[in-house]
């Protein structure tokens, strides 16, 4: 048990790494473009879905396609708004670095990219 204790204590005290987190996030903006992209061919797509059962007559399909449309419309909006935290952070990296706890208007930004760190 001693020696487990040992390790973490090695690994929680390594502190904070400006560098690696500017690296690390400007990987994540890079890979948020590639998502985005990707959604935007799949939403025109099954948009062109969605008029060709309107020109069936298939309006309950066409309803269930377009409630998906909708979903990926809103993902799209999320990889925009966790891109710009990422920039804000990157941009603030400084200030961050130099103090010892996360400054407040950051705290937002910062809480939004773990949390969505974790489900994309």
């Amino acid at each position: 048990m001693h020696r487990s204790k040992g390790k973490l204590s090695g690994v929680l005290s390594k502190g904070f790494k400006p560098d690696k987190c500017k690296i690390a996030l400007k990987m994540a903006m890079a890979r948020i473009k590639l998502l985005r992209n990707k959604k935007e061919v799949q939403v025109r797509q099954m948009r062109r879905e969605v008029a060709q059962l309107l020109d069936g007559n298939q309006d309950q399909t066409a309803r269930i396609r377009v409630e998906h449309v909708i979903r990926e419309e809103k993902f799209m909006q999320a990889y925009d708004l966790i891109e710009v935290y990422c920039e804000l952070i990157v941009a603030r990296m400084s200030i961050i670095d130099s103090q010892k706890t996360c400054p407040i208007d950051l705290k937002e930004a910062v809480a939004s990219v773990i949390f969505a760190s974790m489900r994309c």
